[in-house]
């Protein structure tokens, strides 16, 4: 802001003393002429007096208007000096020189409209960049990953909400604070600490063990305000991880289960070119065992195909109304040979009517025949199993019920993964491929139905699949 103007340093606008002498002039010569008329020159000296204390007025009023003239356009200039260029439209007109205080006024009446125009611009610019903050802070708090930044002091500057639910915190606990006082990860912090000190992108793999998460971290240098700062971006690959660990074991199994009854076909064939076509009673059991084995790698590749189709062709399967109660007595009539044969008492218990089902046929037969065939299968001699069939609510209920060993609720919750063996020695001595339930699980998935699994060690195991019913057609 201007400081004070001295009198002395002011310049003298005489335009005021000459507007303010025309005004007290007039009358005061009328006064001089009319005392000179009536009392003789010893009047013309009151009148010069009279003169003199009318300029002496003059002067008095004009000083202190001059003196405030000259600091309301000193400071008009010092404030236009530090604004934009005044809008012509908001120019003085030429006639407002003529009067010193509408010069003024006109002046400052341009610099207060030049301080409006830049408060406007101001108020626009903070409200452009409130919006473009909560826009920002929308996108980073809808992100699925985690956002983490710290300033140079590891001090938490902003968290958003994946961020808070991956590390398990708040944001009135982080925000401000350290962020290793929260998060509790040293390999994250490890991982910040090498970005800030060598000012480049550090990625690695942090093990969350309270949350049982692995995620990937990748932190990259910021320029703040304050000084530099990092961002931590996690992205959760627990999942991931998992899918890899499953497909790498899928290629173990199956490696390993096509080695099997390759090596046995290979050792026998050995075998009877190596003396064994001379014994007739040897040769034919060694053929018979190269059969039996090449049947296992044959039915074994069948159910690789079928899972391979399942998985990736879901859409080839054409789910349509299908007589459920058909499908299901000819799948029970199928399975009594096999039942006969390991001395297993096999039952049906139909529903009392026709029984309609969205699903497809071949589908539900796959997902029937595995059902049954495993239940013979590890059922002993001289056990139950059950076959059912009925309405339950707005779904039809498919139950495979057996007497046979059980499973183990450890073992419980991965049956229906691939190649997953509860004893591996007996699945294999009764000729299974561990795929069987793997194929009834994602067939019922794409079926859009439900299965669940009950078994108690030692006193058997049912199996339940709920399949929805085809809607009757509105009138």
């Amino acid at each position: 802001m201007p400081g004070p103007v001295s009198p002395s340093s002011e310049p003298v606008d005489w335009r005021l003393y000459r507007r303010v002498g025309l005004l007290v002039a007039p009358p005061a010569v009328l006064g001089m002429l009319l005392s000179a008329n009536a009392s003789g020159w010893v009047w013309w000296g009151v009148a010069i007096g009279i003169v003199a204390v009318v300029v002496w007025v003059t002067h008095l009023i004009v000083q202190p208007m001059t003196s405030t003239i000259s600091r309301l356009r000193k400071t008009a200039r010092d404030l236009q000096g530090d604004l934009p260029a005044l809008d012509p439209a908001l120019a003085r007109p030429p006639e407002a020189a003529l009067n010193p205080l509408v010069e003024a006024e006109e002046d400052l009446f341009a610099t207060s409209a030049q301080a409006r125009t830049e408060i406007q611009s101001l108020r626009e610019l903070t409200r452009r960049l409130e919006q473009s903050t909560t826009l920002f802070e929308g996108v980073l708090e809808t992100m699925q990953e985690a956002v983490l930044v710290v300033d140079s002091g590891e001090r938490v500057l902003f968290i958003n909400s994946a961020a808070r639910d991956l590390f398990d915190v708040s944001q009135s606990t982080a925000f401000g604070k350290l962020a290793w006082e929260s998060i509790r990860s040293s390999r994250l912090q490890e991982i910040v600490e090498q970005a800030l000190s060598t000012g480049r992108t550090v990625r690695g793999e942090v093990d969350l063990p309270r949350r049982k998460r692995l995620v990937e971290v990748s932190a990259v240098v910021l320029s703040l305000a304050e000084g530099p700062g990092c961002l931590a971006v996690a992205y959760d690959v627990t999942d991931l991880r998992r899918l890899e660990k499953m497909r790498r074991d899928f290629v173990s199994n199956v490696s390993h289960e096509l080695k099997t009854p390759l090596t046995s076909i290979q050792a026998y064939a050995d075998t009877l070119l190596g003396g064994g076509l001379e014994d007739e009673g040897s040769s034919r059991m060694f053929v018979e065992r190269i059969v039996e084995q090449s049947e296992r790698l044959g039915t074994l590749i069948q159910d690789l195909l079928r899972l391979g189709k399942i998985e990736s062709e879901p859409e080839a399967f054409r789910i349509e109304p299908c007589d459920s109660l058909a499908i299901t007595a000819t799948a029970f009539q199928d399975h009594q040979t096999l039942a006969e044969t390991r001395q297993v008492k096999l039952g049906y218990v139909p529903p009392a009517g026709p029984l309609s089902v969205m699903a497809d046929a071949d589908g539900l037969r796959t997902i029937l025949n595995n059902l049954l065939s495993n239940a013979i299968h590890y059922t002993p001699a001289g056990g139950q199993v059950q076959l059912l069939l009925r309405p339950d609510g707005e779904r039809a209920l498919l139950e495979v019920r057996d007497t046979g060993v059980g499973i183990a609720k450890e073992h419980q919750s991965r049956v229906f993964e691939r190649f997953y063996r509860v004893d591996k020695a007996r699945t294999r001595s009764v000729g299974g491929t561990g795929l069987g339930l793997a194929i009834v699980r994602h067939l019922v998935e794409v079926l859009r139905g439900e299965i669940t699994l009950e078994s108690e060690l030692g006193r058997g195991t049912t199996f339940r699949v709920w399949l929805p019913l085809t809607m009757p057609e509105r009138p």
